[in-house]
This record gives C-alpha cells, structure tokens and sequence, in this order.
C-alpha cells in the first residue's frame, strides 16, 4: 500500500457528481462547508449526463487545471471519473451516492458523508491499480470487480428499488439467479492457454469486497499490481455451501467449487452470450471479456 500523510495544499477543486444522487444545490452547501474545514477552496461543481457519465468531465477538469477532483455518486459515476483520472496523477476523492459503494468499503471510505467529504477534501492519498476491461468493440476501466454470468444477474436490480430499498433491492434477484444456467468458459492468464471449465460465474477483481462485509477476493489488495480471477461452478449444493461461507468469512482457497487465478492480464470467453457486469453497472451481454491490470495508476484520497 502507497500513501502519503502529508496532504498537498489544493487551488483548484472540481466536484462532479451524480444529479440523480445528490442534489446539485444540497450538494453546493456540503462541499462548501467540507472544503472549508479543510482549508480547501470551494469546488466548481460539475454535473454527469446520461451520455457523459463522468471520465469526460475529469479529463477536461483536469485539461483547465484541477489539483483535485471528488466523485459524488454510486460505483458507476465513481468508476467514470477515475477513467478519465487514470496515470494523470490528480487525486480521486470521493462521496459515497450509490447502493454498493464498492471502491469505498474496499479503501476504508467511510460512507457517512461528512466524514468522507473531510476525506475527500483532506485526507491521506494512496495510489491503487486500475483493470482495463475489454468487451469485444470497447473498453472501459474497473476499479474494484467485473464479471459474467451469475454476478451480472445478481446486480441487475432495478434502479428504483435500490433508491428506495438500498441493498435490499438485490435480493429480489435472488430467485432468477438461483436459475441461471451455466456456461463453458475459458480463462487464459497472461497470454497462456486457455483453461476450460463449467461454471456460473467468472470474475476479474481488483479487490474483492462486497456489500454486508462479504468478500468475494479475499486475497486481493488495491496495490498488489495483479489482477485475480476467480470461477465459481456452483455445481452442487455443496459448492453453493461453500461459496456462501467463505463470502461470510472473508476467506479464500483454491479447489473445485472455487478456482482462483492471478496475473497481470486475463482473457475470458463463453460460449454463448453472457450477462455482464463492471464495478455493479450491467453492460451489454456478450461472449468476452479482457483484462490487464495498470499499476499504480489512480491516486486517491483515503482515511490518514
């Protein structure tokens, strides 16, 4: 882990946040106040679209003279900023707007937002790894987990209820993916022959925890510069046991109802089209997915 206590002195802060998630003008009075408790000056504030999610807004805030931008929204808005924030050395901070709010629990961001606006403002930075991610036709980045198949299904609540319910709203998905089918996969690390396997679900992590203190990569660090891959089969009663458990306990291991793989880049590929998720955003199925880790490449506001 790479941080460093000695905050550098901040000119020009931009806010870019989620105008679904946050008022703009509650969020006005917020910022305003955290910068000031900081010592940090007010930030200009930007709004996301839905045709311009955020790395946009962070690549052209930075391209005017950034020193610092914070993301206020969910996983999808935080992932977009970062995008356009990547290997620019411009501090990530961030307010945690969404249902998951991934990258925070994995960081130690707490999730009130005081707390984490006085973070975002003025706490300790640590540069973290980013995964580029590969679809077949685009790329986007993940900061803490892509996937396909059942973790896809899982996610796929719908928006409404996750305002409204929170966490709770996954849980009707629950029943559907039970009932997912599996798929014949193949995995390949870092240029490798590929391994074949029968499963529900691929994952590429980053880092690995989820919501309710489960942790799905328990073995996954933000800085260790790999990438982990994890297959889970979930062929039995047993292996469903098993998952759940070591979710539970934060634990990991390597066997037949839990294959875990490490490298600096992955290759994944189906047979048959496959839900597919980043970072808790569905994007659209497919048959694919790459990924090659970048190093070091994001530097975020974390607790001191």
């Amino acid at each position: 882990m790479t941080t460093a206590d000695t905050v550098r002195r901040i000119a020009h802060p931009v806010a870019i946040l989620h105008p679904l998630r946050v008022d703009p003008d509650d969020a006005r009075e917020s910022l305003d106040r955290w910068a000031a408790d900081c010592g940090v000056p007010s930030p200009t504030i930007i709004e996301t679209t839905a045709d311009s999610p955020g790395s946009a807004q962070a690549r052209q805030a930075v391209a005017n003279g950034a020193d610092l931008v914070v993301a206020w929204g969910g996983d999808g808005t935080v992932t977009s900023v970062a995008e356009g924030l990547v290997g620019c050395g411009v501090p990530l901070g961030i307010i945690p707007g969404g249902t998951g709010n991934l990258l925070c629990r994995n960081l130690g961001i707490p999730l009130t937002l005081r707390d984490a606006g006085h973070i975002a403002f003025g706490g300790a930075e640590r540069l973290i790894d980013v995964v580029e991610i590969g679809l077949g036709g685009r790329a986007t980045i993940s900061t803490v987990i892509a996937g396909i198949g059942l973790d896809a299904v899982l996610i796929d609540a719908d928006e409404t209820l996750k305002r409204v319910f929170g966490p709770t709203a996954y849980v009707v998905n629950t029943a559907k993916a039970v009932t997912h089918k599996k798929m014949r996969v193949g995995v390949a690390i870092d240029g490798g022959e590929p391994r074949w396997y029968t499963a529900r679900s691929v994952m590429v992590a980053n880092v690995g925890g989820l919501i309710g203190g489960l942790d799905v990569v328990p073995e996954s660090d933000a800085s260790d510069g790999l990438l982990h891959v994890v297959v889970l089969p979930l062929d039995s009663p047993l292996d469903w046991a098993r998952t759940a458990g070591r979710l539970a306990l934060r634990r990991g291991g390597h066997d037949s109802s839990r294959i875990h793989l490490t490298g600096t880049s992955a290759w994944v590929v189906t047979t048959t089209d496959q839900p597919r998720q980043v970072d808790g955003d569905v994007v659209e199925p497919g048959r694919r997915m790459q990924a090659r880790v970048r190093p070091a490449s994001l530097l975020v506001r974390v607790p001191r």
